[in-house]
């Protein structure tokens, strides 16, 4: 599993890469894909008092939002991001329980 830092990390640059490939590319839901890292940001604030299994479902989620050829390519699809939507809303909703 990846620490906090590492996560943020990772999204930073998978933001960064949305970002670009946006302006190239109208179908990529920038917008979207900023939600969904707030949310996880937000959630990377509680890291310390999570408990294993909790920080190990944030780190999942992360890696799915990072990973851009997923179920729906984020980068090549209008819809790109729904399935990340998904994973990011489910796993919160897990940690918070």
């Amino acid at each position: 599993m990846t620490d906090q830092h590492g996560l943020r990390e990772l999204m930073r640059r998978h933001l960064e890469h949305v970002h670009a490939a946006s302006r190239d590319n109208e179908f990529v839901d920038a917008a979207e894909a900023v939600r969904l890292h707030t949310l996880l940001a937000e959630a990377l604030e509680s890291w310390e008092r999570l408990d294993g299994d909790q920080r190990e479902v944030l780190a999942d989620a992360v890696h799915y939002l990072v990973r851009t050829d997923d179920e729906e390519d984020d980068l090549r699809s209008p819809i790109g991001f729904e399935d990340d939507a998904e994973v990011v809303e489910a796993a919160l909703e897990k940690i918070r329980r």
